[in-house]
């Protein structure tokens, strides 16, 4: 009789129990790749940005808008090879629940600036030629079941048009990105459409740029022109602050505070759970057979094997839960990116993680059989042969 057949029967001797070990280990690393996963997802989204680009804001706050001359003086400073407005919208489609980023944007430049933008040619000419036109990400899109041509309307809450009319937006591209730091729950349409719609009176809201999108060329390092173009408004009117674009999105990580830590926590206490549930479904499954360990051990059966035994049964416990809550993290990454889009919207698993996964998976496996197992390497035959279970 082979140590795997054996193993494998006596997991299915108490069913109930052996299910509810597994359905332990799938909650615990459900929960594990799940933490582990917001966590380097809010940290790629730093990591990921282009190296190449600066964001020039107002010193005050970014709520503050800056003069959309600054656009024109900041292109003159050596080492600027385009700069890109943009501004957050903060529009409402049909109700405040919908929420979803809109930013208007210069979109040649944006397409330049970010080629991680991932758009077909038909819908970057229709783009570009239609003013009133946007593009919109795949995870918005499926939100939404929007498609190319559909109308959007969206109500101003920081650019009202009079009258309470809405402002229309015509989906003109759907994108994906290749980058974390690019999300797909976002919307991006013509700064000139704002901003001549606000020339015209149809429509009240702040004037100037929110943010300005600096791209460097390579003679230049991005502290250097960050101090530049600091320096060059350092009298005013409205002085700046830039920074490369890695520390810009820092800082909306660190609006997030100590969730790291705190989901650190969380999922070491998850872990510590799963630890001592495997472990008392092994010490109760080893002392329920402690004449039968005996029995083997009087036919001739070493020490090694009866340790190896319980180590297996363990193992087989805590590998087959996390396989499957390994296999849900992955199925669940498109309702995840879903359920966050305006939160963390790059919510992806990474391959690092899932093998951080089986090392736990692993790990807690043996600690769990390794107290049963060494027990039963002690036992004597004889003792264990006159055990009253």
């Amino acid at each position: 009789m082979s140590l795997f057949l054996l193993v494998r029967r006596n997991l299915f001797r108490h069913p109930v129990r052996s299910l509810l070990t597994c359905a332990a280990a799938t909650v615990g690393i459900f929960l594990l790749i799940f933490l582990t996963s917001i966590v380097t997802s809010l940290n790629d989204a730093v990591k990921q940005v282009s190296t190449k680009r600066v964001v020039t804001q107002s010193a005050v706050s970014l709520f503050v808008n800056m003069p959309e001359a600054y656009r024109a003086k900041i292109a003159g400073v050596p080492g600027v090879e385009s700069v890109m407005r943009l501004q957050w919208f903060g529009g409402v489609y049909r109700e405040p629940s919908n929420f979803f980023a809109q930013f208007a944007v210069d979109p040649e430049l944006f397409l330049e600036q970010f080629p991680e933008c991932v758009l077909d040619a038909e819908s970057r000419s229709r783009w570009l030629s239609d003013r009133r036109g946007c593009i919109v990400g795949e995870l918005l899109a499926d939100r939404f079941g929007w498609k190319v041509g559909d109308s959007i309307p969206l109500l101003g809450s920081i650019f009202p048009k009079n009258g309470g009319e809405a402002w229309d937006f015509t989906v003109r591209g759907i994108y994906r990105s290749t980058k974390s730091n690019l999300d797909e729950s976002s919307m991006w349409f013509h700064f000139d459409y704002l901003k001549e719609t606000l020339e015209a009176g149809l429509a009240s809201g702040p004037d100037g740029v929110g943010v300005f999108y600096v791209r460097r060329d390579d003679d230049v390092t991005a502290p250097e022109l960050c101090e530049r173009i600091d320096a060059l408004f350092a009298g005013g009117p409205q002085r700046t602050l830039t920074q490369p674009e890695a520390a810009f999105q820092a800082g909306f990580v660190s609006m997030f505070g100590s969730l790291p830590t705190f989901l650190g926590w969380i999922g070491a206490a998850v872990l510590f759970a799963l630890f001592m549930t495997l472990a008392n479904t092994m010490l109760i499954s080893s002392s329920e057979r402690i004449e039968e360990l005996g029995v083997l051990k009087a036919l001739g059966f070493r020490d090694g094997v009866c340790s190896m035994l319980l180590l297996g049964e363990s193992l087989a416990l805590s590998l087959s839960g996390s396989a499957v809550g390994v296999g849900l993290s992955l199925a669940s990454v498109t309702t995840f990116r879903r359920l966050f889009g305006t939160t963390i919207p790059s919510y992806a698993i990474r391959t690092e993680t899932l093998f951080l996964a089986a090392a736990v998976a692993v790990a807690v496996g043996v600690a769990g059989g390794l107290a049963p197992a060494v027990t039963a390497s002690r036992l004597n035959a004889a003792e264990a042969l006159r055990a009253e279970i």
